[in-house]
C-alpha cells in the first residue's frame, strides 16, 4: 500500500495547470494507493459540476482536486475523489480538503477542529476521516491540516487532541501538513510522539533527506523542513510489519 500527502497550495502559485500534471505523473509513477490533498481550492465565482464527488459542499468547475482526478483520468487511472469545504481562503476561493483513493470507501466524516465554527476564519480548521477497505482489512486515513504550535487561538495541541479523541483501536493514518516541523523539539512534532503515533518516515526502510519544503512559504522562513508527514497508530503488529 503506497500513501501520498500533498499540501496543493493550489491556484497560488505560477504553472499551476502544469504543476498539476507534474502531480498526476508522481502518483502514478509511485503507484499511489491513496492520496491525502490540502488547500485544495476553487474560485467561488466558477460554475458547479456534476460529478460523482463525494463531498460536504458544492464542488465547482476549477477545483483542484476535481481537475486532478480528471487529469489521472486521462492517463487511464482511476481515483475516487472527495472533497470537503474547511473556510474561506484569499478572499475568492473555497479551501477544502481531498482525498484520491484507488480503495473503496465505506466511511467518510468531517471533524471540526475549532469551538463555534466559522468558515470565513482563516484560523478554523477541520481534519477528514475515511475508512476504506483492502485485501489486509479496513483501516482508517485521515486528511489534516492543523495550526501552529505556538497559536493563542486555536493551537495545534487543541486541533490535534480533537483528532486524536476521534481515533479507535482500528489502524488509522494520519496524512497531512501539520504545520509542525519535525526537527523542533517539545513542541507538536514531539507532542504527537508522545499520543504514540508513529512517524512512517523514521520505520522507511527507504527514505530521502526528508525535506518536504525548501522555500519561503506563508509563515515559515526558507529553510529545509519536514511538517508534511505521515503518522500512524497500530495495534495490530501484523499490520506494522506489513506497512513498512
Amino acid at each position: 500500500m503506497k500513501l501520498m500527502t500533498l499540501n496543493t497550495h493550489s491556484w497560488q502559485e505560477e504553472k499551476q495547470l502544469e504543476k498539476l500534471d507534474v502531480v498526476a505523473q508522481a502518483i502514478i509513477e509511485q503507484g499511489c494507493d491513496v492520496v491525502a490533498l490540502q488547500e485544495v481550492n476553487q474560485h467561488q465565482d466558477s460554475p458547479a459540476v456534476d460529478a460523482n464527488i463525494l463531498t460536504n459542499h458544492t464542488v465547482l468547475a476549477d477545483n483542484y482536486g476535481y481537475l486532478l482526478q480528471k487529469k489521472l483520468m486521462e492517463y487511464g487511472y482511476h481515483y475516487q475523489l472527495t472533497w470537503d469545504f474547511v473556510h474561506q481562503s484569499y478572499d475568492v476561493y473555497h479551501e477544502g480538503l481531498a482525498f484520491l483513493t484507488r480503495l473503496p470507501i465505506i466511511e467518510h466524516e468531517v471533524i471540526d477542529l475549532s469551538d463555534n465554527y466559522d468558515v470565513n476564519y482563516w484560523k478554523h480548521r477541520r481534519a477528514v476521516r475515511i475508512k476504506v477497505t483492502s485485501q489486509q482489512g479496513d483501516f482508517n486515513l485521515y486528511n489534516c491540516h492543523c495550526g501552529w504550535w505556538n497559536d493563542s487561538e486555536n493551537s495545534f495541541e487543541d486541533q490535534f487532541n480533537r483528532i486524536n479523541a476521534t481515533l479507535s483501536t482500528e489502524l488509522s493514518f494520519l496524512l497531512g501538513d501539520f504545520n509542525n516541523p519535525s526537527h523542533i523539539r517539545n513542541e507538536g512534532y514531539d507532542y504527537v510522539l508522545q499520543r504514540g503515533l508513529i512517524d512512517c518516515y523514521e520505520i522507511a526502510e527507504i527514505k530521502d533527506a526528508g525535506t518536504t519544503v525548501i522555500k519561503n512559504i506563508d509563515g515559515w522562513e526558507k529553510i529545509a523542513k519536514r511538517f508534511g508527514l505521515i503518522w500512524f497508530l497500530v495495534i495490530n503488529q501484523w499490520w506494522s510489519s506489513s506497512i513498512r
